[in-house]
């Protein structure tokens, strides 16, 4: 391996770091939130139309964090077809 080639590898790293590190510190913050939340015993009552729904606070926060996830993508997939249509 050349220096020429690590060093674009070490780029192409730098460059990933530079556009996902908010995306990075907000998944390690929801790991300590959640971590936190499932020491304790704290439990979470949601009201869902006519139903009520008991759990874990730190199922909540992962069960959250997994809808904005789906969300986010599937955001960003309609975005790009719009892009590949013009």
């Amino acid at each position: 391996m050349s220096a020429e080639d690590a060093g674009r590898r070490d780029n192409a790293v730098v460059r990933f770091l530079k556009r996902k590190w908010l995306a990075i510190v907000l998944v390690v913050l929801l790991m300590i939130v959640a971590i936190q939340n499932g020491v304790g015993n704290d439990q979470a009552t949601i009201y869902l139309l006519w139903a009520q729904l008991r759990m874990p606070t730190w199922v909540l926060v992962v069960a959250v964090f997994v809808v904005g996830g789906v969300v986010g993508w599937v955001l960003a997939r309609n975005r790009a077809a719009r892009k590949a249509r013009r």
